[in-house]
């Protein structure tokens, strides 16, 4: 018996729709009833908070992937590692003993 994968999508797609539509209602009921409080929740805020949360994760898929190369390169050159993190603890003592004399 084969799955017909064409009518499995229109299904979901049915029911993501009606979902939607429903939480769309939700939320117009609850804006309203904040305005009628005296709150206000414009669009522009509402889709300038999605961006962001969009970009967030973006960001923090990007900053974890990095981790992770810095990660691996850590463990195929540990000489190197340890001579970088010196200099670097380094030069923020001597920058350090700069401002620290001014």
């Amino acid at each position: 018996m084969a799955l017909d994968v064409s009518k499995v999508r229109e299904s979901v797609e049915v029911g993501l729709e009606s979902q939607i539509a429903s939480l769309r209602e939700e939320l117009s009921a609850i804006s309203k009833s904040l305005a009628d409080q005296g709150f206000e929740v414009p669009d522009s805020a509402r889709s300038a908070y999605n961006s962001a949360r969009r970009q967030s994760r973006k960001a923090a898929r990007f900053v974890g992937d990095e981790a992770q190369l810095a990660a691996d390169k850590a463990r195929e050159h540990p000489l190197a590692t340890v001579a970088i993190i010196s200099a670097i603890a380094g030069i923020g003592l001597l920058a350090s003993m700069g401002a620290y004399r001014r």
